[in-house]
């Protein structure tokens, strides 16, 4: 169900139409001002819950009395109009997810991470703690906020049934851009590392290694990230392979990088025999 598909089922629940497009995080801080319920979900524009989402979870919820749960997610191609895969492999089972599992599972290079999770927490634990989504944040703001939850002390369960559909900004099978993802450069890296930077200062203060480890490693990731989408512009626009030689020449930290998506590439390329055993 999209949103709109929510409020229409729903006398509870109402769209408000803001005066300016300024981003999800003002968006969802603006939702969590004024909802009346006792729990706030977040749901994106170009995703879908299966029907039984909220309530199924909101059970769970209820009767593990944790602060946040959040589920797995198919991942959804929209050029093959197709599933690709669930996020994790649904064998894993429930559990509760705390601190340390956060973290452990925030790979930024990951092709889904936990900071991925598109939560549903109580609406008194948010305004309790004053969480608010980082509005400078363009990228990664969904992440943000579960480290500054984490960081607040609260707990979290995690359910192993994928009851949300997340559609690929870029398809997996389709190898096309959606729609609505702005185009094949539309991941502000800079503003994600910034808006990281200022949550680590946040936190310095603080007893919180693993968080402050975790918000160091995804800085240097996006450093590294917006170097590769610029070799990519730079490709795409016809650079001679000198010029892209050179680029990456001078940046070290992305050679682990481009060679993995090489690999990758060639990969794309091969028949399925060639990684076949004999």
């Amino acid at each position: 169900m999209t949103a709109r598909e929510l409020a229409n089922s729903d006398p509870r629940i109402r769209l408000i139409s803001l005066p300016e497009n300024r981003g999800k995080p003002h968006g969802m801080n603006i939702g969590t001002d004024t909802a009346s319920g006792r729990w706030v979900a977040v749901l994106d524009a170009d995703d879908w819950y299966a029907p039984n989402r909220l309530s199924t979870l909101l059970t769970i919820a209820e009767r593990e009395n944790v602060d946040l749960i959040a589920d797995n997610q198919f991942l959804f191609d929209e050029g093959a109009e197709c599933v690709v895969r669930t996020a994790f492999p649904p064998e894993r089972g429930d559990g509760i997810l705390d601190k340390a599992g956060f973290a452990a599972g925030s790979d930024p290079y990951a092709d889904f991470d936990f900071g991925m999770l598109k939560p549903i927490v109580r609406a008194g634990f948010v305004r309790q703690h004053g969480l608010r989504y980082r509005e400078q944040a363009r990228l990664s703001e969904d992440f943000l906020f579960l480290v500054e939850f984490f960081a607040a002390g609260g707990t979290a369960f995690l359910a192993s049934q994928p009851l949300y559909y997340w559609r690929q900004a870029f398809g997996a099978i389709s190898r096309r851009w959606t729609e609505t993802a702005g185009g094949s450069w539309r991941y502000n890296f800079q503003s994600a590392e910034v808006a990281t930077r200022a949550l680590m200062q946040t936190l310095e203060p603080r007893d919180e290694p693993e968080l402050l480890a975790l918000l160091q490693r995804r800085t240097r990731a996006f450093q590294r990230l917006h170097v590769m989408q610029e070799i990519n512009r730079m490709r795409v626009s016809g650079a001679a392979p000198a010029r892209l030689a050179r680029e990456i020449l001078t940046h070290p930290a992305v050679w682990p990088l481009v060679m993995q998506r090489g690999v990758r590439r060639i990969k794309r390329h091969l028949p399925a025999s060639a990684f076949q055993r004999a």
